[in-house]
């Protein structure tokens, strides 16, 4: 590895190196999820002379773009606490991007720094003011669109959309945490958030948290959790909170709580299995679309397939052949409730031979068919595979 890549992978965020060979475009280093053509379909929009480019995503998240020669670095997006007039007007939007994409969360004067520090690296000089204008002539981007969720807050709007919020209170209630962020951020996607405070989006976001916990709480405390338990999740909860001031970070932080519940339920269901039936029990559940063999899982644990299939069915009540079918169609049942992706889609991305293999298990197993339950989502909101199964609850 060069000093350069070197250091960028010491940054919490995504990154990538490109280099101009001939007429095409060659990647050195990649860090992160951001797809590459992202970011050459940035590159496209700025000069090629050397300096430093910043391209806004939103009025926080920021790439930060430094042509050197025949090579450009991209760093970030990173989200960029500042409260300076750096602003776009995006007709009231607030945007975050989620945690899962690996960045974090700056205070301008230590943007500052490491653009500073990384220029230095590959020598450009630039200055405090250098960087000013920079940002006063950022290019605005629309390429990240795909992996940042807009909120709009209107007047008039839904708080909470009902339909996404039963798909949130049911990955709550399985305890399929991998579940929670598709259903947030379709929540978030679904409706427009009604202001909930005249104190600015940062007290209206922090509200429509407090609201989206105590919500989604009491199917925890339908899975099982314990009253005081709850009551006293949800005090630490709201504190963790009110204690932020970043709208990026609260949007993230809201986001871990509901996942936080999820694992807390998760536990409950499982804390009556043995160490190595609950290990299986999770990699099936937290992998619904790979297919592991029952030879394969029982190579990862050290056990024979006889001892490993008898103590499963014994334990959560069902095969391990089925329970991997329950885990696929509750999958199914969440993306059909929080996406518009074609039921052939899902199929394939679950490991179903096609569509009408989806289909077949999907209505013996839910009683209609995946397009019917798209329709109306009513027939399968009370659907849970926990039914299936008898496991314990904590």
């Amino acid at each position: 590895m060069t000093l350069e890549q070197l250091y960028i992978s010491s940054l919490r965020v995504p990154a990538i190196e490109l280099k101009a060979v001939k007429k095409n475009l060659k990647i050195e280093f990649k860090k992160g999820k951001i797809l590459s053509n992202s970011y050459i379909s940035m590159l496209k929009r700025i000069s090629k002379r050397d300096g430093l480019y910043v391209i806004c995503h939103s009025q926080t998240i920021y790439t930060f773009c430094f042509v050197k020669g025949v090579t450009a670095y991209f760093i970030g997006p990173e989200i960029i606490n500042d409260n300076s007039e750096h602003r776009f007007n995006l007709d009231s939007r607030q945007v975050y991007l989620s945690r899962k994409l690996n960045t974090e969360i700056l205070e301008k004067s230590q943007c500052y720094h490491q653009i500073r520090f990384f220029s230095q690296l590959i020598h450009l000089d630039l200055n405090v003011n250098q960087i000013d204008q920079c940002f006063d002539n950022a290019v605005s981007s629309r390429q990240l669109d795909d992996v940042i969720t807009a909120v709009h807050f209107e007047d008039e709007g839904v708080h909470i959309s009902y339909i996404y919020e039963q798909a949130l209170k049911a990955a709550i209630t399985q305890g399929d945490s991998s579940a929670v962020h598709s259903a947030f951020v379709s929540l978030i996607d679904s409706g427009r958030i009604g202001v909930l405070s005249d104190k600015g989006e940062v007290r209206a976001i922090k509200n429509w948290g407090i609201i989206c916990i105590s919500v989604t709480l009491r199917a925890a405390i339908d899975a099982g959790m314990d009253y005081d338990q709850a009551y006293s999740l949800n005090d630490q909860y709201v504190m963790l909170i009110e204690s932020l001031s970043v709208f990026d970070d609260i949007m993230d932080k809201i986001e871990q709580v509901l996942e936080d519940m999820a694992d807390r339920v998760s536990r409950l269901k499982n804390v009556h299995l043995t160490k190595d039936i609950r290990r299986i029990y999770e990699i099936i559940l937290n992998s619904p679309e790979s297919s592991p063999t029952i030879p394969e899982l029982s190579n990862q644990i050290g056990l024979s397939e006889h001892y490993l299939s008898n103590n499963f069915k014994k334990e959560v009540g069902i095969s391990i052949s089925h329970f991997k079918l329950l885990v696929k169609i509750n999958r199914t049942v969440q993306l059909i409730s929080t996406t518009n992706a074609p039921i052939s889609e899902i199929a394939a991305k679950l490991n179903f031979s096609d569509q009408a293999h989806l289909s077949r298990e999907f209505k013996k197993l839910v009683g209609v068919s995946p397009s019917y339950a798209r329709k109306h989502f009513r027939s399968i909101k009370d659907w849970n595979m926990y039914n299936f199964m008898n496991i314990n609850v904590g």
